[in-house]
């Protein structure tokens, strides 16, 4: 194989490419143009080619991401709504309970001052 056919290959893989590349963008914009109804512009050809990255590394959610973060919040929510309203009834038990004994210690601390006193 001689240098003019090294070159020659490396010209012929150099035209592949940029074929490739050129109809490769020319069928993206087209989807692209029908999506948008128009032309899309270099931002929007940006945001197209990079919408997943910026997502993942910006920490951002998506429409229906945020929908069932929503959604699980409020039931989570309703849950911890729920559990609360449990735990205020315990603290009523238990604060009548706690009553009824303070009431007996001081029935029983008077019973025995009486005692002592006689």
């Amino acid at each position: 194989m001689t240098g003019i056919d090294v070159l020659i290959i490396i010209f012929i893989l150099i035209i592949v490419f940029l074929v490739y590349f050129y109809f490769r963008n020319r069928v993206r914009k087209k989807a692209l143009t029908e999506t948008y109804g128009h032309e899309p512009s270099h931002m929007e050809l940006y945001f197209e080619e990079y919408f997943e990255d910026i997502t993942d590394n910006w920490d951002l959610m998506r429409k229906n991401e945020v929908r069932n973060w929503a959604d699980e919040m409020g039931n989570r929510l309703n849950t911890v709504s729920d559990e609360i309203g449990t735990l205020k009834k315990r603290k009523k038990r238990v604060d009548s309970e706690f009553s009824n004994i303070e009431n007996r210690i001081k029935k029983m601390e008077d019973e025995w001052e009486m005692e002592m006193e006689k």
